[in-house]
C-alpha cells in the first residue's frame, strides 16, 4: 500500500523537463549518452521529480545554476536507476561551494555529508572535474551521494530503504575481506576505501561507474554483489539495467 501511495504522489508531481536538462547531461554525463531514448526519458523524468525533493544552496556563488543541481542530482539518479527508490527525504539540503573548504579537523575537503545535520557540501569544481574526466573513478558527487543514500538506507524503515537487506548484509561481508585485502596492499580499489565500510562502499561507487571493467576483473566477487544490489551490470553498456 506504502509503495502503491509513493507511486500515486510521484505520478502526480508535474514534470515539466527544460531541454536545457538533456543538453547539459549530454555534455557531461558518460552515463547518461550512453543510455537507450527511452531509457533517457526515464533518467530525466526521475532527475525532475528527484531535484523538486533537494534544496540546493550556493556558497559565495550568485546561486545554483542548472548545470550545478543537474549534475549534481544526475549523480543519485545514475546510482539509484535500477532501483525503485531515487529520492532523497533526510539529506535535502545540498551546499555547492567554489572550492576545497575546512570542516571539523579536515583542512581541504572536496565535499562531505554530515550526518548529524543530514547536510551535503561539494566544491563545484570537483563536481565538474568528476565528469569532464569520466573514467578515473574519481568523482566527488558519486562519493557523496554515496554516503548519503547508505546514511538514508541505515535510518529509515524497512518499507522505504533503498536496497535489499539480504543483498546489502551479502555485499558487506564481501566487503569486509576486501577492506582487509585494502590494508594489505592486495586490492585494484585505492587505499581510502580501506578506512571502512562506509568508504568502500563510496569508492567502490565510483569504480563500478568510471571503471567497470576493472572493477569486475579486479575484484570479481565485490563487481557482482554491487551490481545485484543497485540491479545495474555498467560492463553492459548496451542494457545496463539487470531488469
Amino acid at each position: 500500500m506504502i509503495r502503491i501511495l509513493r507511486i500515486f504522489y510521484y505520478s502526480k508531481i508535474k514534470l515539466d523537463i527544460p531541454p536545457q536538462y538533456h543538453l547539459i547531461l549530454m555534455e557531461y554525463s558518460d552515463y547518461y549518452k550512453g543510455l537507450s531514448q527511452p531509457l533517457k526519458v526515464r533518467f530525466l523524468k526521475r532527475l525532475v521529480i528527484s531535484k523538486k525533493f533537494l534544496n540546493f544552496q550556493a556558497v559565495q556563488f550568485p546561486m545554483v545554476t542548472d548545470e550545478m543541481s543537474v549534475l549534481i542530482t544526475s549523480a543519485l539518479i545514475q546510482m539509484t536507476f535500477g532501483l525503485r527508490r531515487y529520492v532523497l527525504k533526510r539529506f535535502k539540503t545540498i551546499f555547492v561551494v567554489p572550492n576545497t573548504y575546512s570542516f571539523a579537523q579536515y583542512p581541504a575537503l572536496l565535499g562531505h555529508v554530515d550526518h548529524d545535520k543530514n547536510v551535503i557540501a561539494m566544491s563545484w569544481p570537483a563536481i565538474k572535474k568528476g565528469y569532464i574526466i569520466p573514467d578515473d573513478a574519481m568523482n566527488v558527487a558519486l562519493h557523496e551521494l554515496a554516503h548519503a543514500i547508505q546514511g538514508e538506507h541505515q535510518k529509515n524503515l524497512f518499507y522505504n530503504k533503498f536496497f535489499s537487506r539480504t543483498k546489502k548484509i551479502k555485499w558487506s561481508k564481501e566487503g569486509l575481506l576486501e577492506i582487509y585485502r585494502i590494508r594489505q596492499n592486495k586490492s585494484y580499489l585505492r587505499e581510502y576505501a580501506g578506512q571502512n565500510l562506509s568508504e568502500l562502499f563510496a569508492v567502490s561507487m565510483e569504480c563500478f561507474f568510471e571503471q567497470p571493467d576493472m572493477f569486475k576483473k579486479n575484484v570479481p566477487k565485490l563487481y557482482v554483489l554491487m551490481a545485484k544490489l543497485l540491479n545495474q551490470d555498467p560492463v553492459n553498456k548496451k542494457y545496463p539495467l539487470l531488469s
